[in-house]
């Protein structure tokens, strides 16, 4: 197969592997803007060794000073669009498969302008089978208040 530049920023952005690539060498090859005629198998010592840095800087970057078990934490950067693809897609969507199986009749109320579902806050405390006082009480002692947003609308699904 022969890699264009196309199909390189839309594996990279998509998070996802290229040819004989990983999906984390696509994103770094991406970044970098190397051409895609040096991206071609047998990769160049040099090439894979450049990339291989600029992949383990991202990945120290995105899981550095995480504390195990810091779910919060991960979550928060899953959802950090600053970070790569290829790291923070993958936690997306295992964060969705865990909403579908566990909470299949929580649909989102719109979506943002960024596209990214949004819920209401009613639906989620029925879900829940809680109050929406506790979970605004629940979300303040986390210090997620922040992240409650009552205005602007969400644009609804047609």
């Amino acid at each position: 197969m022969t890699i264009t530049r196309e199909a390189l920023t839309q594996a990279a952005t998509t998070g996802q592997p290229l040819d004989h690539l990983t999906a984390g060498q696509v994103w770094a090859a991406h970044k970098l803007c190397v051409p895609p005629e040096r991206l071609q198998k047998p990769l160049a010592s040099h090439i894979a060794a450049l990339l291989d840095n600029v992949e383990r800087k991202a990945r120290r970057e995105f899981f550095g000073s995480v504390i195990p078990d810091d779910t919060d934490a991960m979550i928060s950067r899953a959802y950090n669009k600053q970070h790569p693809p290829f790291l923070r897609l993958p936690i997306l969507e295992i964060l969705k498969e865990g909403m579908d199986t566990f909470f299949p009749g929580l649909k989102p109320a719109g979506y943002d302008d960024s596209g990214e579902a949004v819920y209401a806050l009613a639906d989620i405390a029925h879900t829940l089978e809680v109050s929406e006082a506790e979970l605004l009480q629940h979300a303040d002692q986390r210090g997620l208040t922040d992240r409650i947003q009552r205005t602007p609308t969400p644009h609804s699904i047609h």
